[in-house]
């Protein structure tokens, strides 16, 4: 237990420290345009932007805690509200202006203090759907105006990639009695972990 529980704080120390470089949008190809992306480039931007962008995945892995230690089974509905929030910014067919721009930058920093109040018990835990429609929606952004084929591959990966963390972590840690033992012991560090960073992440989008 002690060398996990050194392991799991080294981990946070990590997370801590990406805190000071938050990642908005990033996927394999983010400098091609959309409209020259093929097939095969659509799936591994799908696949890679959800864990390549430092936000988005701080984001998921809180879900992946909160899922852990409340056995909710919600993971079909997470992955529904982030794949509709691609679907409409894909149908919007724009990109937002300056100002809806900075607001939804800040939603996604505000989306972590949420989600560690959520593991803290001080907020109900469906109001994590809308904040993953908004980081679906970010994720759909890249590919405003590309073609139907590579689109449809990259909301696949999209789906891919989100659901194999979500389902496949959550089940990793909910075999592991010591895991969620030591996840209890240390709900409220990271709760103020994951606060700290949306405050953080919150400042560079406002005055960044």
């Amino acid at each position: 237990m002690f060398r996990l529980s050194r392991v799991v704080l080294l981990v946070m120390g990590y997370v801590a420290a990406l805190a000071a470089t938050p990642g908005w949008a990033h996927h394999p190809f983010e400098g091609l345009d959309p409209q020259d992306i093929n097939l095969l480039q659509g799936l591994v931007s799908g696949l890679g932007h959800p864990v390549l962008g430092v936000d988005h995945l701080v984001f998921l892995l809180a879900i992946v805690v909160i899922t852990a230690l409340t056995t909710r089974q919600w993971v079909l509905p997470l992955l529904a509200a982030g794949l509709a929030g691609s679907g409409l910014a894909v149908t919007a067919g724009a990109m937002p202006g300056p100002g809806l721009g900075l607001a939804l930058e800040l939603v996604i920093s505000l989306s972590l203090v949420a989600a560690g109040l959520v593991q803290a018990g001080w907020l109900s835990a469906w109001v994590l759907l809308p904040l993953m429609g908004v980081h679906g929606f970010l994720l759909g952004e890249p590919m405003i105006g590309a073609e139907p084929t590579p689109l449809l591959a990259y909301g696949l990966g999209l789906l891919l990639s989100q659901g194999a963390l979500l389902l496949l972590v959550t089940a990793l840690l909910t075999q592991s009695r010591s895991i969620l033992a030591l996840l209890r012991r240390l709900r409220m560090a990271t709760t103020t972990l994951l606060v700290a960073m949306g405050v953080i992440w919150s400042a560079e989008v406002l005055w960044g």
